[in-house]
């Protein structure tokens, strides 16, 4: 009885390390970390493109073709961070795991140094979804 009660509680805390911020505070973290305009782009793109990379979860990680894929921007462990993905690039100088706090300051130094080397179409949901559409309603209602 004791070992269910101790698997149970560790089900329950394992699924609250997890976190999905709601849209808002995206917005609000986002724009404190200077995303509003920059190389151009409104806040609505990247909070777009966020959306449809994680749904806004801190903690998501993904299996990708080469290496894996981390946080809200989904940052590939092969390019840009490093998680010991052989022959990673480790471009962003930061640990894969760095990319996966709810603080999300260095989801969006490594999403900046991306845009500044191949820009927001290097995220596929960027263009499928964000590119060229209204983008107010991303940031609407949010001060």
């Amino acid at each position: 009885m004791r070992v269910s009660i101790a698997i149970l509680c560790l089900m329950w805390l394992s699924s609250c390390e997890s976190r999905t911020l709601g849209r808002c505070d995206v917005v609000r973290i986002f724009k404190e970390e200077g995303l509003e305009g920059f190389e151009g782009f409104s806040l609505g793109n990247y909070v777009c493109t966020a959306y449809w990379e994680s749904r806004f979860k801190t903690h998501r990680v993904r299996t990708a073709d080469t290496g894996k894929d981390y946080g809200v921007f989904q940052i590939n462990s092969f390019k840009w961070c490093d998680d010991g993905t052989p022959g990673g690039k480790n471009m962003c100088n930061v640990p894969c795991s760095d990319l996966l706090k709810d603080d999300l300051k260095a989801s969006v130094q490594c999403a900046k140094l991306v845009v500044k080397t191949d820009g927001l179409k290097s995220w596929d949901t960027w263009d499928s979804y964000c590119n060229g559409r209204k983008m107010d309603r991303w940031v609407k209602g949010c001060k």
